[in-house]
Order: C-alpha cells, then sequence, then structure tokens
C-alpha cells in the first residue's frame, strides 16, 4: 500500500478534516508529504501534513473501517530497561497498526516503507496479542524530517525578511508623501 493508497482508503473508510473555522472541506488527494482539502464554501484549497494526519487517531479509526480492522485485541507495550515494564490494553487492531506506525517513526523509518508493509485487511486472528515496537524497519525518516523542516523554515524565514523590507519600504513612502502633501 502506498501513503497515498492509505489517505485514499481512510477517507473511503469516513476519515474527514475541516477547514480552521469548522468549513466543511472534501478530500483532493494525497502524496508521501501532504494532503489537499478544499473547503466547499469557497473551494479554496489548504494543504496538510502528511505526518501530522497519521498521528491522528481518527485516521486510523477510518483507515480499520476501510480494511476490516475492527477486531479487539490485546495490545501490550513491553519496555525492558533495568526492570522490565509493561503495559497492556484492551483496543483495536488500527490502534495496533497506529502503534506500529509511531514505533516505526521513532525508529527512523519513511512513511514509505511502514504503508508498503501495512497488510491490507486484518490479518491476526482473535485473542493475539500484539507487541507494538517488536518489528524493526529500517529508513531515515526523522532525518529527513529535520532537514525538509528546516529548509522550509529557512525559506520561510527568507520570505518573511522579504516581506518586511518592503513593509518598510512601504512605510517610508507613506510618509515621504504625507511629508510632500503637508509641505514638508
Amino acid at each position: 500500500m502506498t501513503v497515498q493508497e492509505a489517505m485514499n482508503k481512510a477517507v473511503e473508510g469516513g476519515y474527514h478534516i475541516y477547514g480552521s473555522d469548522g468549513m466543511d472541506t472534501y478530500y483532493e488527494g494525497a502524496n508521501s508529504e501532504y494532503s489537499v482539502w478544499t473547503r466547499r464554501d469557497n473551494e479554496s484549497s489548504f494543504i496538510v501534513l502528511t505526518e501530522k494526519t497519521f498521528l491522528d487517531p481518527q485516521f486510523w479509526q477510518a483507515l480499520g473501517r476501510a480494511l476490516g480492522w475492527s477486531e479487539q485485541c490485546d495490545l501490550a507495550i513491553t519496555c525492558v530497561h533495568g526492570e522490565e515494564e509493561c503495559q497492556r490494553c484492551r483496543g483495536y487492531y488500527w490502534m495496533y497498526q497506529w502503534h506500529c506506525f509511531i514505533q516505526a517513526i521513532a525508529d527512523g523509518n519513511t512513511l514509505e516503507v511502514f504503508f508498503t508493509r501495512l497488510p491490507s485487511t486484518q490479518t491476526m486472528s482473535s485473542g493475539h496479542q500484539h507487541q507494538a515496537g517488536k518489528e524493526r524497519l529500517h529508513g531515515a525518516l526523522l532525518l529527513s524530517l529535520a532537514q525538509e523542516t528546516r529548509q522550509c523554515s529557512k525559506h520561510l524565514f527568507e520570505a518573511a525578511a522579504g516581506a518586511q523590507e518592503i513593509a518598510k519600504d512601504m512605510v517610508r513612502r507613506s510618509r515621504r508623501a504625507r511629508d510632500r502633501r503637508r509641505g514638508v
């Protein structure tokens, strides 16, 4: 499954977001970096980082609905640091996949690698305990995200500096025009 296919499946399963002011939107599409949503009232579009979307439990619930991941299961997260600690809860298979995604990101894996190995249907049987974080993938997602964030920040900073210079120039022109009108 690709990142775009996962987004499409989640939308098919009922995933939906609204504009910042609560306005209804419709889904336009996605790639590995962004999804595009368009407001129904004025047809303006906005983008959402896919990483943000993939941290939303509603995305995973909708993806689970579309893929038939409705079965309940026991989740167990085990940490061994000195003494073994374990957290167990009753949940759904979509929760297991969500935890696996978070672990994959923490391990520095790419979105593409994670979604490639994501099952397109529920493959675990009832009563099976899923060990979140036990599966390890390879990649460098965190480094890539840090580099992309740094580049975006640099571009935004440069654009803001340019806009600030334009604003200063406009203020200077406005003052000169005002001074000319006053006869100064």
